[in-house]
C-alpha cells in the first residue's frame, strides 16, 4: 500500500494571514523558511505592523547560507493595519538606517529608489521583495513597482533581517 497524501497541506495561519508552505518563482519551488510578527513599541504600547514571511529554494539555517544562497528569496511583508505613503516611506527609512550593516557606493541610490517603490499600504495589502539572479524585484500590493541591479542590494537588504543589528533579535523564525 502506497501512503500518498493526495490533500495539499492547509496553509499556516498567523494574525489572519494564511501563510502558505510552498510557493512558485519561475522554475523554483521555495519553501516557507521562517515568519514572525513585527512589533513596534510607541508611548509604551505594542502595536502588531505586518506579518513577515521568507521563502528560499533550500532550508537555510544562518546568515552565512543566507548570503551565500545564489538561489531565489522571497520575502512578503503582509500589514495588519493600513498605512499612508508618508508612513510606509518614513518606515523603510528609519529600519534600512538603522539595521543594514552592509554598504557599497552606490548604496544611498538603491536605498532611495528602493523606499520610493512604495505607496499607500491597505490593511491587508503584501509589499513583496524577490531576489532572483541579480535582480531585486519590488512588488507593492500585487504590482511589480521597480527592481533593484546587483547583488550588493541583496546582501544589503538580507542584512537588515539577518545582520549585526537585524530588526528583532529572533530572526529567522520572526522577521
Amino acid at each position: 500500500v502506497d501512503c500518498v497524501d493526495a490533500q495539499p497541506k492547509p496553509a499556516f495561519v498567523l494574525e489572519g494571514v494564511e501563510l502558505a508552505h510552498n510557493i512558485e518563482i519561475d522554475e523554483f519551488t521555495l519553501s516557507r523558511n521562517g515568519e514572525g510578527i513585527r512589533m513596534i513599541n510607541f508611548l509604551g504600547f505594542e502595536y502588531k505592523v505586518y506579518v513577515a514571511s521568507f521563502w528560499t529554494v533550500d532550508e537555510l539555517k544562518s546568515i552565512e547560507d543566507i548570503l551565500a544562497c545564489d538561489k531565489p528569496k522571497r520575502m512578503d511583508f503582509t500589514f495588519l493595519k493600513s498605512f499612508g505613503k508618508s508612513k510606509v516611506s518614513k518606515a523603510w527609512s528609519l529600519q534600512l538606517d538603522d539595521s543594514v550593516s552592509y554598504k557599497y557606493d552606490s548604496w544611498a541610490e538603491d536605498r532611495a529608489a528602493f523606499i520610493e517603490f512604495f505607496g499607500d499600504i491597505a490593511q491587508g495589502g503584501t509589499q513583496t521583495v524577490i531576489m532572483i539572479g541579480d535582480e531585486t524585484i519590488v512588488i507593492d500590493q500585487g504590482v511589480e513597482k521597480g527592481k533593484i541591479i546587483g547583488k550588493d542590494f541583496q546582501k544589503a537588504f538580507l542584512s537588515m533581517w539577518f545582520g549585526e543589528k537585524p530588526v528583532t533579535s529572533q530572526n529567522p523564525k520572526n522577521c
